[in-house]
């Protein structure tokens, strides 16, 4: 790992070159090797920002009045048919990477070779939280307005995966943070030395400024009294899809089209669209984005309570 790191700002620093000359391409895509094991980079930050994204739910779910282990409970299972869903997603959107002549019939379930479609997993990891949420009878919007911020900050560190794999570029550009890709992973017909621009690094930008807007509109409608479940994520679905519809006029990587739009773009908009029709419905819902309080002599016994049974109907 300091090797990959030392390497990476060396040439970020080369003697005689103005700084940023642009951004490296990664020494390489194995993060350790033992033996006949092999992981990889990509995996590496996968599972760092499900753990990240885990720990800080874990404790917004408790400054809701839930509890923390509950994260750990539904957390695995989220992460781990997310992933199936964003694999599936990715196969469905690029068959042509994962079955024909010559491409090996275990292929499809290289996930350690990359190919996750984000919007795959969300949708699957959302089907799996309200499944599980719903045999516990606690209020769905509550846990998932605690979980927002922290998908954008998994997003950025999974994000960094793709750059170790030289994948989720754009097209060349000039600019001085553009980024080098070895020569064995340039597109056909590219010169060797060509820039490109990192969309995985934009993206990963956007989706921490994402954070900033999700928690300071959270502090702002708290403090008026006006913050309902629901609402932020909403404003997640709104704001990642907009900066997703963008990244995509600028992304090169093949995708089917409707109409010369591309297919990711398609999923974007109408994310879009979902999150403007869920924040304008969760202020008409009203829904308390805290879960009931207990009473004093409840307080007590709550390590011993489970939240679902304190939780009113009302609130689910």
């Amino acid at each position: 790992m300091s090797f990959t790191l030392i390497s990476v700002f060396s040439a970020l620093m080369e003697p005689g070159l103005a700084w940023p000359v642009s951004i490296p391409s990664p020494p390489s895509p194995v993060f350790l090797s033992l033996g006949s094991l092999t992981v990889r980079w990509y995996a590496v930050w996968i599972l760092t920002g499900m753990v990240v994204a885990i720990i800080w739910s874990a404790k917004r779910w408790e400054s809701r009045g839930g509890n923390p282990d509950l994260l750990w409970d539904v957390g695995v299972y989220v992460c781990v048919f997310g992933i199936l869903g964003a694999r599936a997603m990715a196969v469905a959107s690029y068959p042509h990477q994962y079955f024909g002549p010559g491409i090996p019939w275990w292929q499809p379930f290289a996930i350690w070779q990359g190919g996750l479609a984000i919007y795959g997993g969300l949708i699957a990891g959302l089907l799996t939280m309200i499944v599980m949420l719903r045999r516990r009878r606690l209020p769905v919007g509550v846990f998932i307005d605690a979980v927002a911020p922290t998908v954008l900050v998994a997003q950025s560190l999974g994000r960094l995966g793709n750059y170790f794999n030289q994948e989720v570029y754009g097209s060349a550009t000039t600019l001085p943070w553009g980024l080098r890709i070895a020569d064995a992973n340039l597109p056909s017909g590219v010169a060797s030395g060509t820039l490109f621009h990192p969309t995985f690094l934009y993206e990963i930008l956007w989706n921490l400024i994402g954070v900033g807007v999700i928690l300071g509109y959270e502090h702002y409608r708290k403090q008026a009294g006006k913050l309902y479940a629901w609402e932020l994520a909403a404003l997640y679905f709104l704001f990642y899809s907009a900066g997703r519809f963008a990244l995509e006029f600028v992304r090169i990587d093949f995708q089917y089209t409707v109409l010369g739009i591309r297919w990711f773009q398609i999923v974007a908009g109408a994310g879009v669209l979902f999150g403007l029709i869920l924040l304008n419905v969760a202020r008409r819902w009203r829904q308390p984005s805290q879960l009931p309080r207990l009473a004093p002599h409840e307080a007590e016994t709550k390590s011993e309570t489970k939240v679902s049974e304190i939780t009113k109907p009302e609130n689910r």
